[in-house]
């Protein structure tokens, strides 16, 4: 028993993949519009991410941010805007610690031995027995156990740039922004819609530490 609830704190505390909430970071710049208007198009950089089936999964997600947003989603031969997104994850990191486990014991109860003496017509004579009680049990004490774990940065860049779309060509820099999240789920599609969420929370003006609540399953 003792070693069953050991273990179910340890998964809880460091399963890391179960329910969660991803935090990130976003810094941000923006010269676009207050309230946004505009029609924009969408593409993946590197530009070659444009013809996967992960990419336009995604492409999807941000079209959706974008138009709730304000802007109107066009294709990029009459867009006003194009926006680049670029996003990856590390190889992960070892990362060493410790926890605090309880440790579980007796507090009470069981099996009592007593002893005793009693005064009968002027003498005395002595008693022992036992007696037994349901023993309770509970936390007595707690131990550093070592534990480590792999932690990976997940990233996201997005830069809006304005389309002549008469000429075909690109025009000023109007936005920019990085978001860096870290966490145990090294899954980049299991953590992907988290991230564009908590990117279009502070889309466009804002800058700061968001986080969302997930169910990975990593």
């Amino acid at each position: 028993m003792k070693k069953l609830i050991a273990l179910l704190i340890v998964a809880l505390s460091f399963g890391g993949c179960l329910a969660q909430r991803v935090n990130m970071e976003i810094s941000s710049f923006s010269d676009l519009p207050s309230p946004v208007k505009g029609s924009i198009h969408v593409l993946a950089i590197p530009a070659e991410k444009n013809d996967s089936l992960e990419w336009k999964t995604y492409r999807s997600k941000f079209e959706f941010g974008f138009e709730r947003a304000g802007f109107t989603i066009a294709p990029i031969q009459s867009a006003n805007y194009i926006a680049f997104v670029s996003y990856g994850i590390d190889d992960g990191q070892i990362v060493q610690g410790t926890i605090s486990l309880p440790i579980w014991g007796s507090t009470g109860g069981g099996t009592t031995t007593f002893t005793g003496n009693v005064s009968t017509y002027g003498g005395i004579g002595s008693f022992s027995g036992t007696s037994y009680t349901m023993p309770t049990y509970g936390i007595v004490g707690t131990q550093l156990v070592p534990v480590s774990r792999e932690i990976f940065t997940r990233t996201i860049a997005v830069d809006v740039v304005q389309w002549d779309n008469q000429n075909q060509e690109l025009g000023n820099k109007v936005y920019e922004s990085n978001l860096r999240s870290v966490g145990t789920c090294g899954l980049m599609v299991e953590v992907m819609d988290e991230l564009i969420q908590g990117f279009f929370q502070k889309f466009p003006h804002s800058s700061g530490q968001t986080n969302v609540s997930a169910n990975i399953d990593c």
